[in-house]
């Protein structure tokens, strides 16, 4: 990366703001898309939801990475998020052989959702958080110890 790439400027606070939430709003859509298809049994749908929820979980990553998130947090939200999808989209059989089986599929289902979930509101907080308006001290000016005013 050359020093002109660096000094880039970076994108204003509003303008990271309005990527996190179309972040989060596709992987809220993804979510509800996903619920249909498995509650409907419109199975050809699924692919898609999962699509658009990965979709909005990049969008938020980079939102986040954007506005100044550490590569060590990235890198754990990232094993979280892994973690939660293992407990999402793998079979029952799967969670038996490894040894991680929580409870019942539907438990452990809902376990990897919580978990997805909450590394999307994270970044989605983290990214409000690091963008937020900094107000810095307020210090009267000095006086010189002659003058009137």
């Amino acid at each position: 990366m050359s020093l002109a790439e660096a000094a880039k400027p970076a994108p204003p606070s509003s303008t990271i703001r309005s990527y996190a939430m179309i972040g989060i709003v596709l992987y809220a859509f993804g979510l509800v898309l996903n619920e249909i298809g498995n509650g409907l049994t419109q199975l050809w749908l699924v692919p898609y939801a999962d699509t658009i929820s990965a979709l909005g979980f990049v969008i938020a990553l980079y939102t986040a990475a954007l506005a100044g998130l550490g590569t060590r947090l990235t890198v754990l939200i990232g094993l979280i998020y892994g973690i939660g999808i293992f407990y999402v989209s793998e079979p029952d059989a799967t969670y038996v052989a490894s040894g991680l089986k929580i409870s019942s599929y539907n438990t452990t289902h809902f376990v990897g959702l919580g978990l997805i979930g909450f590394t999307m509101i994270l970044l989605i907080a983290l990214a409000f958080y690091l963008t937020r308006a900094k107000s810095g001290h307020r210090t009267l000016p000095k006086q010189d110890p002659g003058s009137t005013s």
